[in-house]
């Protein structure tokens, strides 16, 4: 058995194979996070889904129920009129990087020209916000 074919062998062993499809560009920004921290893509993407299941359950599949009471009290906060909760699948905010929110499937944001909006203000969340849509 050549040293090839023993380590293919081990790997149908002992791992699952997952095949991950993303948008054209999005694995160059992928490669370069994990350049910048020192980890493979591998490395990398298995981290974010052990993270996401850290709990015993998908933080992804909690997000679908609505906003816990943190992210209720930062869109008040915010000023985000009630009538844009609906078009948000997520949002943080952190002093060093900013406001982010994430938006439903079939929304974006005319000013991105994506789901996601990124700001440094809370003017700019209120005035970015009102140019989401369905799409």
């Amino acid at each position: 058995m050549t040293r090839t074919s023993y380590k293919n062998q081990h790997i149908k062993e002992h791992y699952d194979r997952i095949n991950l499809v993303i948008p054209k560009g999005e694995k160059d920004r992928i490669k370069g996070v994990c350049s910048e921290i020192g980890a493979s893509v591998n490395e990398y993407l298995y981290m974010l889904v052990c993270n996401d299941l850290a709990g015993g359950t998908s933080r992804m599949a909690e997000k679908k129920q609505g906003f816990n009471a943190e992210q209720e009290r930062m869109l008040e906060k915010w000023q985000v009129p009630r009538k844009y909760y609906e078009m948000i699948e997520d949002l943080s905010y952190t002093k060093d990087e900013g406001y982010f929110i994430y938006l439903k499937k079939g929304y974006i944001n005319d000013v991105t020209g994506s789901r996601n909006i990124h700001c440094m203000k809370t003017s700019e969340v209120r005035r970015i916000i009102g140019k989401t849509r369905k799409r």
